[in-house]
């Protein structure tokens, strides 16, 4: 045991792992680089179930993977054994306190390792959360937790980068109380109970069109009925991305592509007619009315990546200390 607690209290361990580590993470870059899909998809998933899942089926492009995880724990284990070893003599030998600044960086790495250990073995990525103005929604695989948008504000410079970001949403609990709203910023998610909120992209989706019906100008929205002059009544029934015809005749999209995207417009009586959407002037007949497309009626939405990090407030403690272990 004692040649074992020395073997792992080396220095020279130290500077060998060191460099085996820095080796096999560029050899980990080139093959992350060669296979940019598989390496988005482990980037985009809990690394360890999703390592455990694959087992050897891509050995190939994981085994690094594998072999700096066994380098990583060897080192941290050094650092433990060595820093363990250090502070006993520095006690044992009644040395001044300051002698133990060094190991305060030590400590703060192992704590920060600990969080990363956690975040890789542990909790959700979650991509693709749209979210409109003013809605909410439920926070993927967290039960009891909703999220709304609130606000969002973005400026670019002037060589057209984003020069600055703020989303502001609330969570909500079950019972739909406010238990927390915080801003989203560039590089900077907001954080509950180790969930992360990140601000991925933005712009405007449709939610209904402003049209005329007979010189009559009003807006009709996707999700409910309108009205004509006369009493006349409307509504939408579908919207074909790219419309055509399919093989018997009927209306169908050919592709998810709005490239000739048309709505479906229904009348009281059952008859149908569909309204081209491309741009505004566009118009149709139906039940003894004309419908011209005016405008759009659009609302902004953002789309946020939700993940879970049960490590992260270890990740942030033991950076702290490592940088007061620094400083001092």
């Amino acid at each position: 045991m004692k040649k074992l607690w020395s073997f792992f209290a080396s220095i020279y361990l130290t500077v060998v792992l060191a460099v085996l580590i820095c080796t096999v993470a560029a050899w980990g870059s080139l093959i992350s680089m060669a296979n940019p899909r598989f390496s988005m998809a482990l980037d985009q998933s809990v690394l360890l179930p999703l390592l455990f899942s694959a087992g050897t089926r891509y050995l190939g492009l994981t085994i690094w993977i594998w072999v700096l995880i066994i380098l990583t724990a060897a080192f941290g284990l050094n650092a433990f054994v060595c820093t363990a070893d250090k502070v006993y003599s520095v006690v044992k030998a009644k040395k001044p306190w300051q002698a133990l600044f060094p190991h305060i960086v030590h400590i703060g790495f192992l704590v920060a390792l600990l969080g990363h250990l956690a975040g890789s073995a542990w909790g959700f990525r979650s991509y693709d959360n749209m979210l409109l103005k003013g809605e909410t929604k439920p926070v993927p695989n967290t039960k009891g937790l909703y999220v709304r948008l609130d606000d969002f504000e973005i400026r670019s410079g002037t060589d057209g980068g984003l020069d600055y970001l703020k989303t502001t949403v609330t969570l909500l609990d079950s019972e739909k109380k406010e238990i927390r709203q915080g801003p989203i910023e560039i590089n900077g998610p907001l954080i509950y109970k180790g969930i992360a909120f990140y601000h991925v992209d933005q712009g405007s989706a449709p939610k209904g069109l402003v049209l005329d019906i007979d010189g009559v100008t009003g807006n009709a929205a996707f999700s409910s009925g309108f009205e004509g002059p006369g009493g006349k009544s409307f509504r939408f029934a579908g919207i074909y991305p790219d419309f055509g015809l399919d093989s018997g005749g009927k209306p169908a999209t050919l592709s998810p592509e709005f490239v000739n995207p048309h709505a479906e417009v229904v009348s009281s009586d059952g008859a149908a007619a569909y309204l081209p959407l491309k741009e505004p002037g566009s118009s149709v007949s139906l039940a003894g009315a004309r419908i011209t497309l005016v405008d759009y009626i659009t609302e902004e939405f953002v789309v946020l990546t939700i993940n879970k990090d049960p490590g992260i407030s270890l990740i942030i403690i033991g950076s702290s200390i490592l940088v007061i272990g620094m400083v001092l």
